[in-house]
C-alpha cells in the first residue's frame, strides 16, 4: 500500500517492497522442481528401458556391465547392474535402434551375453547356453521418446559388438 508524502512522490514501506519476494520463489520451485526432474524444459522425455540380467535361475550372482548400443552410429551407453539385482530401469535420451549385451566385470572377456530373446538361455555361464542358431542374433529395439521398453539379457552365445562402433555382428529388428 502506498502512503501519501507531503513532498510528492509517494514512499513504499520496506515490507511493501519485499512482498515479491515472499511469493516469488514459491511460484517458482514447482517448475524448477517438474524441470530438474525431466518433466518440463526442453526436448523430449527419454525412454524407459527396463533391463533384466539373468545367468541361472532367474538371477545374476555377479556384478555387470550392461551396454545399450545405437546399431548406426555405434553409440553406446554403459550401465552398472549388481549381483542379484532383479531389474535395472535406465533412461535413453537419444532415439535410435539399439542392441543390448552385458559382461561380467570379474572376467568381460569370458562371460558376456546379449538380449536375443524373452526367456533364459540354458544355465549360461556353465554350459555355455543359448541356442547356438540363427536366433542368437542380437535383437534391436526402436527407441523412441517418452516409451517404455522391456530387455532380458541372458544368452551367452550372442556375439557382441564393440563398443563405440557400428554393429558389424548378426542383429534383427523386433
Amino acid at each position: 500500500m502506498m502512503r501519501p508524502s507531503m513532498n510528492g512522490p509517494q514512499i513504499q514501506s520496506s515490507s511493501e517492497r519485499r512482498g515479491w519476494r515472499t511469493w516469488a520463489p514459491a511460484a517458482l520451485l514447482p517448475a524448477l522442481l517438474l524441470a530438474g526432474c525431466g518433466h518440463l524444459g526442453p526436448g523430449p522425455n527419454p525412454a524407459k528401458v527396463t533391463l533384466k540380467f539373468v545367468i541361472y535361475d532367474n538371477d545374476n550372482s555377479f556384478a555387470a556391465t550392461v551396454y545399450a548400443q545405437e546399431v548406426q552410429t555405434g553409440l553406446t551407453t554403459a550401465f552398472a547392474y549388481g549381483p542379484h539385482t532383479p531389474s535395472l530401469t535406465v533412461d535413453l535420451k537419444v532415439p535410435g535402434t539399439y542392441v543390448f549385451y552385458a559382461r561380467l566385470v570379474e572376467a568381460p572377456d569370458d562371460y558376456h551375453y546379449g538380449f536375443t530373446g524373452y526367456q533364459a538361455g540354458a544355465y549360461g555361464h556353465m554350459t555355455r547356453g543359448g541356442t547356438r542358431g540363427a536366433a542368437t542374433n542380437l535383437i534391436a529395439l526402436d527407441i523412441r521418446p517418452g516409451a517404455k521398453y522391456k530387455v532380458f539379457i541372458s544368452d551367452s552365445w550372442a556375439l557382441l559388438p564393440q563398443p563405440g562402433k557400428p554393429v558389424q555382428v548378426p542383429w534383427h529388428r523386433e
